[in-house]
């Protein structure tokens, strides 16, 4: 089976944004996720819809809280119209403060959110297919469509959604309602492997699915450097970011850094995150991500192909410069892109 290497782009990083992911369509990268940092990602896709012909297209991610349900599925099924059927929509919950500080909307109840929004995506393809779009009365989400003029149909009859995860009940909810998981850029391989797939297949049960029938696309953090030691401190200051996150701690305890989650995460209310990497331990980095010379970068991930069916292979983007981050992104490219 061919590798299918996905690429992780931010637009305000490049300022030749749309020849960049051109260049990537000629290289032969199977797809590219654009984030929310901060602002939609559906603005930069439609852009890459319309320099491409051939890239997958995915929202990676839309905060699936931050927005109205029905803008997600309206802006998705545009961007499917744009994209002519390339587009796919990642949603995942997000940061807690930023839902809550930043965009000012509720975070109660995470889960049972995402689930309504897959939910409330479905319901509006549905009615927009049909031209009779019903009220919505979920147990968070009310919605009136009393006066609703249909636009288009969908392009497809059905957008596909990957979620992202990092600990169990997104896992699991991936199961019951998604037709992807997106693993964290922060997962170990062990973790990858293990529990998200246990996790996966409980949901999966819930509504008799085969798990295997559900794509499996790890973000695989990789700071590569022919020095090793170098690529280790690069990745610093991006573990210390994710420490910084109070809902990450069971996470890290799962995996024995507790302790030093919590020191990190104290140092981060008077420290950025690169001041705060000093806090970070060697051994720390080496269980999350890949991180090390080409050769062992490439040793690290090659377990995840037992069950992976692409790869998003993304450089530490927090605590970086630009050079720096540049220099990273071709490192990757150069160790496991087509050439």
């Amino acid at each position: 089976m061919d590798r299918k290497y996905w690429s992780f782009v931010i637009p305000a990083a490049d300022p030749n944004f749309a020849e960049a992911v051109r260049s990537l369509e000629d290289r032969g990268i199977a797809g590219v996720a654009i984030p929310q940092v901060y602002g939609t990602p559906f603005a930069p896709l439609s852009a890459v819809a319309a320099v491409t012909t051939k890239l997958e297209l995915v929202s990676g991610i839309a905060i699936g809280l931050t927005r109205s349900p029905f803008e997600t599925a309206i802006s998705s099924m545009e961007l499917d119209h744009l994209s002519k059927g390339r587009f796919i929509l990642g949603l995942g919950t997000g940061p807690k403060h930023w839902t809550n500080g930043y965009f000012g909307m509720p975070y109660n109840k995470p889960v049972s959110r995402l689930r309504e929004v897959v939910q409330i995506l479905r319901h509006v393809e549905d009615g927009a297919r049909s031209g009779n779009m019903q009220d919505w009365d979920g147990e968070l989400y009310q919605l009136k469509f009393e006066s609703y003029q249909p636009t288009m149909p969908p392009y497809r009859e059905r957008i596909p959604v990957w979620i992202a995860a990092l600990r169990q009940r997104m896992c699991e909810l991936t199961g019951e309602v998604g037709d992807g998981l997106i693993g964290h850029p922060v997962w170990s391989v062990e973790w990858a492997l293990g529990q998200a797939q246990e996790s996966l297949a409980v949901g999966a049960a819930r509504i008799g699915r085969d798990p295997a029938t559900i794509h499996f696309q790890p973000w695989v953090t990789a700071s590569i450097d022919e020095d090793e030691k170098v690529a280790i401190q690069d990745a610093k200051p991006w573990l210390a970011f994710y420490s910084g996150f109070a809902q990450y701690y069971p996470f890290f305890e799962a995996h024995g850094f507790g302790a030093e989650a919590r020191k990190i995460s104290e140092a981060s209310q008077t420290m950025n995150c690169v001041e705060a990497a000093q806090f970070v331990p060697d051994e720390m980095v080496k269980t999350f991500g890949a991180h090390g010379t080409p050769d062992q970068v490439r040793e690290q991930v090659e377990p995840l192909w037992q069950r992976a069916n692409s790869m998003c292979i993304v450089p530490p983007n927090w605590g970086l410069t630009p050079e720096q981050l540049a220099a990273k992104a071709q490192a990757i490219a150069d160790t496991f892109w087509p050439k």
